[in-house]
């Protein structure tokens, strides 16, 4: 069945034949596909082995970009130079490691390759802060260096390297750090400066490294901190301690358990002496006046020690060139027999003075050695008080 053609021929046609359902043959089986077109030219199957070899190769090249960003070779100026410095002073170098800075030569007499101990390793060097001035045509750059001692202590410091016409100096390499010294002289890593007796210190200039103070003390003496120290910079860290200080800390000095022994001999000889013979310096025996009576020696007669005083040793009262303050913690005693004259009488009598050490001092020697002298106290040479004791 089939519509009326339309009454006007510019309409289109439309034609609807709803029986013809068989009229359309029997497709059959599809056709199979068509190949894919290999790509590149390549044999079916291929492209996977050519997409994994373009893997490796961005992986590669990948590798090697990370590899020439920490490469030594890749390094700014600013922080070969300061790398170089540290190498230098590592090893052993002076003349080297100075040509990096802008000092034209060596401050002081630690600089010195005597001075130096290798018994540290280079941590960090990396550039942290880069600025420059085109018109100059200088740049400068902030370095940062980390260094660490055998025990672990570490030390960080940032370096300012100057930069211009290719060249760069490091600018705050070094600096002189005042050190007061406890004896009349300087010692690190073996080397010695004696100490400016007008001013009581000297002044110190010290490269890269590990430094220890004293490192030849007697038996008698300890310092009073840990002697070593790590430099970097302007900066000093005790060993085992976190944090950086400018100023240079030098230990004080404890008398050991050998040193307070020496003490107390050396104390016992000079009160030994003094017994025989009391008019002699630093000796507390002279008689004293008394307005009532005249009190002198017997003929003969002689002071006995019958107890030596205890003593302490005080680190924190020490006087360079005179040594530590002697302290009596319990005094000792001294007995004599004297001729006493009262009112026209004249008797004997037996007498004790207390032995005190005011104003006395033990200068320890490197030789292990004790000095007993006299403090900026002066001494009292006279009893303080005699009593009559029999």
């Amino acid at each position: 069945m089939s519509g009326a053609p339309a009454p006007d021929r510019w309409d289109a046609e439309i034609s609807i034949d709803l029986g013809a359902v068989d009229a359309f043959p029997d497709p059959g089986e599809p056709p199979p596909p068509t190949p894919r077109r290999p790509w590149l030219g390549l044999p079916p199957g291929r492209e996977n082995v050519l997409l994994a070899y373009a893997a490796i190769v961005i992986t590669l090249v990948a590798a090697a970009v990370a590899l020439v960003k920490v490469s030594p070779l890749s390094r700014p100026l600013a922080e070969k130079t300061v790398a170089a410095y540290l190498e230098a002073v590592h090893d052993g170098d002076v003349d080297a490691a100075m040509s990096y800075t802008n000092l034209d030569e060596p401050v002081g007499d630690f600089m010195v390759p005597e001075a130096l101990d290798d018994s540290w390793r280079i941590v960090k060097v990396a550039q942290v802060e880069y600025s420059e001035n085109r018109v100059a045509g200088a740049a400068v750059a902030l370095v940062y260096a980390e260094i660490e001692a055998e025990d672990g202590t570490r030390a960080g410091y940032r370096y300012r390297v100057g930069l211009e016409n290719g060249r760069a100096e490091i600018e705050n390499a070094l600096m002189t750090a005042d050190a007061y010294a406890a004896f009349d002289h300087l010692a690190i890593n073996g080397v010695t400066v004696p100490v400016d007796r007008e001013t009581g210190f000297v002044e110190v200039m010290l490269l890269p490294g590990v430094y220890r103070f004293y490192p030849d003390l007697p038996s008698t003496l300890e310092p009073d901190t840990e002697p070593r120290i790590l430099a970097l910079g302007t900066q000093f860290t005790m060993f085992g301690e976190e944090y950086a200080d400018p100023w240079l800390p030098v230990p004080w000095m404890h008398a050991t358990e050998e040193g307070q022994a020496a003490v107390e001999a050396a104390l016992r000889a000079h009160f030994d002496g003094c017994a025989a013979e009391p008019s002699l310096e630093l000796c507390p025996f002279t008689l004293p006046a008394d307005p009532d009576r005249d009190v002198a020696l017997a003929p003969g007669g002689a002071w006995e020690i019958t107890a030596y005083p205890q003593v302490q040793v005080q680190w924190w009262w020490y006087e360079e060139g005179e040594g530590f303050t002697v302290v009596a913690t319990v005094p000792g005693e001294a007995r004599a027999q004297v001729v006493i004259v009262e009112g026209g009488q004249a008797r004997l009598a037996t007498v004790s003075c207390p032995i005190w050490t005011d104003g006395l001092t033990a200068d320890l020697d490197f030789e292990g050695g004790v000095t007993i002298g006299e403090g900026p106290d002066g001494v009292d040479e006279q009893c303080r008080s005699l009593v009559e004791v029999g």
